[in-house]
């Protein structure tokens, strides 16, 4: 019989703004991490956690932009300076000039000391925070990760298989919906990775009418969102703890090839990499595959499977 999901109380978390708030007075990452990491242990569900591994990663990058923008603004102080220094005029060869020259000197070695200073502990300060922050992440997404184990460790994902059989011996392969904390609990069943954002699985929004979705979002340090198949795969491969997947969840089969189950409304659909590109259309063997390993996932005690009726 299916064990039920454990229900997830309300995220009762403080706003974003909180913690902005905090960034912009200067902000101590460590106080930051510590109230987020009490935050995310005070209710044991997902979505909390997620919450507060999102809140300070907000706060890292507002603190990023700040630090950038002082920069900006010391740079541009330093421009002024020479400018201002030039436009108070050249020296001659007057007494008067000599003096006001040396008075321009002597104000301009003054301020280009006191400029090196801000900057100098500028870039201390930037870096300690930096360090700071990288830290508590870390010990936030050590939580989440060790949250997500348990879960796992308790409750399988249930897959509800639907097969559809086309002419031509084609087939298309059918999950119904899974939940939030199910979709999590499954990429990490079948990957040993954790998704980046909570509620993943289905997210369709789009920075881009006129294109398909991104299956990526900009975390982990990713920045092209829509990938070829190969670049894709690669990316994943190459992270070994955290996928900013975004509405799919990507397995290999045994081969070593690709697969994914793409969010299509209320269910999933499979679909295999070919080349430079996915589809939905399996042969009677590649369908055979994909469900195989649903199976033998199953075998392992990672998740349930139920063959329906669409």
């Amino acid at each position: 019989m299916k064990k039920p999901l454990p229900r997830d109380t309300p995220a009762d978390t403080p706003a974003v703004g909180a913690l902005i708030e905090a960034a912009q007075l200067g902000p101590d990452a460590h106080l930051l991490g510590a109230r987020a990491l009490q935050r995310a242990r005070s209710v044991e569900t997902l979505e909390v956690a997620y919450a507060a591994w999102a809140e300070l990663q907000e706060a890292h990058q507002l603190a990023r932009k700040r630090w950038e923008e002082e920069r900006k603004r010391l740079a541009e102080q330093g421009t002024l300076l020479l400018g201002a220094v030039k436009a108070a005029g050249e020296p001659t060869s007057s007494e008067a000039g000599l003096t006001k020259a040396t008075a321009l000197e002597s104000f301009l070695t003054e301020a280009r000391g006191k400029l090196a200073d801000a900057q100098k502990q500028l870039e201390d300060r930037a870096r300690a925070a930096e360090l700071a922050f990288l830290e508590e992440l870390k010990k936030l997404k050590d939580e989440l990760h060790a949250r997500i184990a348990r879960r796992s460790a308790a409750v399988r994902p249930v897959f509800k298989l639907a097969i559809r059989v086309l002419p031509g011996e084609k087939r298309i392969l059918h999950a119904h919906r899974l939940g939030p904390d199910e979709s999590v609990i499954a990429l990490f069943a079948l990957t040993g990775r954790i998704p980046s954002r909570y509620g993943f699985l289905f997210d369709d929004s789009t920075d881009d009418a006129l294109q398909a979705p991104p299956v990526l979002y900009p975390d982990e340090g990713v920045s092209e969102l829509r990938p070829t198949p190969t670049v894709l795969t690669k990316l994943l491969s190459e992270r070994r703890d955290v996928w900013p997947v975004k509405g799919m969840l990507p397995l290999t089969l045994p081969d070593g090839s690709w697969l994914r189950w793409i969010s299509r409304g209320a269910v999933l659909e499979a679909e295999v990499q070919d080349g430079e590109s996915f589809r939905n259309l399996l042969s009677h063997e590649e369908a055979e595959r994909v469900t195989g390993l649903l199976l033998s996932h199953k075998l392992a005690g990672r998740l349930e499977l139920e063959l329906v009726r669409e």
